[in-house]
């Protein structure tokens, strides 16, 4: 019986070349998300726009946002996004306890969606191809 083996060294180097693109493409989508919701966010004290940031595995931009939300509205509670784990690169949102009623509205308020517009402004620019000509260059 004949025995083949195979050389994987280059595919390896790929494989792990590629692993590390998605984590840029992935941090670099969350920040974008972060700039977009925070200009549709609601200002009326500006606590739900400074609470807003990102969690990922290399850094966690709670305490400063958490701090801004409190300095615009000292009564804001807020709370920290889970850091991301497994095939997760990044969180991005809100941390005030509010922010739901805003983006998705109550029986008595209409919503005001600033983050899921965030997602999909930011989507359409990697959908359509603009962001990616700049990050395989």
């Amino acid at each position: 019986m004949n025995e083949i083996k195979l050389d994987t060294k280059e595919l390896d180097r790929i494989a792990k070349q590629l692993n590390i693109r998605r984590e840029a493409v992935g941090r670099r989508m969350a920040f974008q998300i972060e700039k977009e919701a925070k200009q549709l966010a609601a200002h009326d004290t500006g606590a739900m726009e400074s609470s807003i940031y990102t969690v990922t595995t290399r850094s966690d931009g709670y305490s400063a946002a958490a701090a801004a939300a409190k300095s615009a509205n000292p009564g804001v509670t807020t709370s920290p996004h889970p850091t991301p784990k497994g095939n997760i690169i990044a969180n991005v949102g809100p941390s005030v306890d509010y922010a739901e009623y805003q983006e998705f509205g109550t029986s008595k308020m209409a919503a005001h969606p600033f983050l899921t517009p965030a997602v999909e402004k930011v989507a359409q620019k990697y959908n359509d191809g603009k962001e990616w000509e700049e990050l395989v260059k």
